[in-house]
């Protein structure tokens, strides 16, 4: 009896202990998440090559580095694959128009980048937080805000209120970012994405990445086909 209850009693303070001590470890090692980046928005795009080199390097060969190292900017950042569909599809058109397909992004001249990226940027810096409510199914009550990027572009920005226990708008909150193709019929016809990753915060501003995998660069890819053939190629 007394060889049971010492055998009871040292399992259960091995299991306290264990769980106490997995506690702590957990609490001592693994730290807080922060969004913060402790260098420029350039910076922080740089220090994801796997996810923005392509984008890097059109940022630059457009000319735009300045807004991204000096201006306050609200960035929303399509990774480098929604390039390479965008880059893809312009290929693809070329060759069944029986024209020259392309070799790289350095083919296409800046003044396209320049205009496409620029849909993407605006001045000042704001997260989710600063972005009213929108509601795809509803969005007589809830439709964003429409925004003016730096490029000029009607765009709309808004954060999506999901449901929680079959209860509306309590759930997790994300942004949308869209285009408008038509400023004067502004509900119709949208081009939407997701923000995968939100409120990261560089020195200068904050910085949204766009899902990676169902998004065109310029939103309409057949706009910005006939964007890229009007200003050429080189």
């Amino acid at each position: 009896m007394k060889y049971l209850l010492l055998k009871t009693f040292l399992i259960g303070f091995l299991s306290v202990a264990v769980i106490t001590g997995c506690r702590k470890d957990y609490y001592v090692d693994s730290g807080l998440s922060t969004p913060n980046f402790d260098g420029n928005m350039l910076e922080f795009l740089q220090s994801k090559p796997y996810m923005f080199d392509t984008l890097v390097h059109i940022i630059k060969k457009a000319g735009l580095q300045s807004y991204f190292t000096d201006s306050t900017i609200t960035f929303f950042a399509p990774a480098d694959s929604s390039i390479r569909s965008t880059f893809l599809f312009i290929n693809r058109n070329l060759r069944s128009l029986g024209h020259d397909t392309l070799t790289s992004v350095d083919n296409i001249k800046p003044e396209f980048w320049r205009n496409t990226l620029m849909m993407y940027m605006f001045r000042g810096a704001r997260g989710l937080e600063h972005y009213p409510q929108l509601d795809m199914q509803n969005i007589s009550s809830f439709s964003g805000e429409f925004v003016r990027s730096a490029g000029g572009r009607v765009m709309n920005v808004g954060v999506n209120y999901g449901d929680a226990n079959g209860i509306k708008y309590i759930g997790y909150r994300s942004l949308y970012f869209s285009y408008i193709p038509n400023p004067a019929a502004p509900y119709q016809g949208w081009w939407s994405t997701r923000v995968a990753t939100s409120n990261v915060k560089p020195r200068n501003g904050y910085c949204h990445v766009l899902v990676f995998s169902t998004h065109y660069l310029g939103f309409d890819p057949q706009q910005t086909l006939a964007n890229a053939m009007y200003i050429g190629f080189q």
